[in-house]
């Protein structure tokens, strides 16, 4: 499926991180240290996030319109956020075919090719 969500970005200069919330789901978000880290970041955990929900069951929450989001600090955006979470558990298993690959290298094991 593939989803469209509109993600707050703050910047939070204390810690010199861009703070990144999804309105419409409690307990979605993550940080960057620049834009497009946080931008990444957002893209992966709402991904992540919604792969869980379809995988449990659990109702996804509906997308708000980005023109509804109220910000309360000047330091802060509102810009949608794409996924498509079965390229996403593409890219999951691709990882680890990768990482199997990378662990049986460093102990020396010849994988077969297969034709």
């Amino acid at each position: 499926m593939t989803y469209i969500y509109p993600a707050v970005f703050t910047w939070y200069e204390p810690e010199k991180v861009y703070l990144v919330s999804f309105p419409d789901a409690d307990n979605w978000f993550t940080e960057g240290y620049t834009l497009k880290e946080a931008i990444d970041y957002a893209t992966d955990v709402l991904n992540l996030m919604l792969c869980g929900a379809e995988d449990d069951g659990i109702p996804i929450p509906k997308a708000s319109k980005i023109e509804d989001i109220k910000l309360d600090d000047k330091n802060s955006f509102v810009q949608y956020v794409y996924a498509d979470t079965e390229l996403y558990r593409e890219l999951l298993q691709l990882r680890k075919i990768l990482d199997i690959k990378k662990r049986l290298k460093a102990k020396k094991v010849k994988v077969k090719k297969t034709a």
